[in-house]
């Protein structure tokens, strides 16, 4: 009986070695799987606005920076002042409207506990020229937007849907040709 029980436990850790041995096994003839990045590089003009969205999303100041392009200016509705922001001016005001998003602006008061931005689809027209020089391979587009704040503090929720016209251009990047965003217009939707 001894070894009846010595044979079905060696059997047993046998079994279990060798299901281990396959299971376990270093699949080094399998393909590796390189998970799809974040934040892809902006090969397309569609993949900047999808990193732009994801900047928000994820209240990542350095990838909403990255997309824009070093000309880049953002112009407000007709009648707002100022006229317009350049790139760094929108880095800070975007960059502190993520911090509020995260709690982490020094302004308590200031604190959001929603930041919400949706673009709808739309398709891309191809410009041939921007800022008086000839501009191949760029494009535009005009989206919808919906932006929602909501303050806290101050029991307020900002709503605010009109149009957004993006510009997009290539630059001159080592690698593949990527593209940046050049301008935005903040245009009042017609009624």
């Amino acid at each position: 009986m001894k070894s009846q029980t010595v044979r079905r436990v060696a059997a047993l850790v046998f079994a279990a070695a060798a299901l281990c041995g396959i299971g376990c096994s270093d699949n080094s003839t399998q393909p590796k799987v390189t998970p799809k990045p974040r934040y892809p590089e902006a090969t397309t003009k569609e993949i900047v606005i999808s990193n732009f969205l994801k900047s928000y999303e994820d209240r990542n100041i350095a990838q909403f920076e990255k997309l824009l392009h070093t000309d880049y200016i953002w112009y407000n509705q007709e009648g707002v002042t100022p006229a317009f922001y350049t790139r760094s001016e929108d880095i800070e005001m975007t960059g502190n409207m993520f911090l509020a998003a995260l709690h982490r602006y020094p302004n308590s008061a200031l604190w959001l506990d929603k930041l919400e931005l949706k673009l709808n689809d739309r398709p891309w027209i191809q410009i041939y020229e921007f800022d008086g020089a000839s501009c191949e391979d760029c494009g535009e587009t005009t989206r919808e937007y919906y932006i929602e704040l909501y303050m806290p503090d101050a029991a307020m929720t900002l709503l605010h849907d009109d149009l957004v016209k993006f510009v997009v251009v290539p630059v001159e990047e080592e690698g593949p040709k990527v593209y940046r965003i050049v301008r935005c217009d903040d245009m009042r939707r017609l009624l």
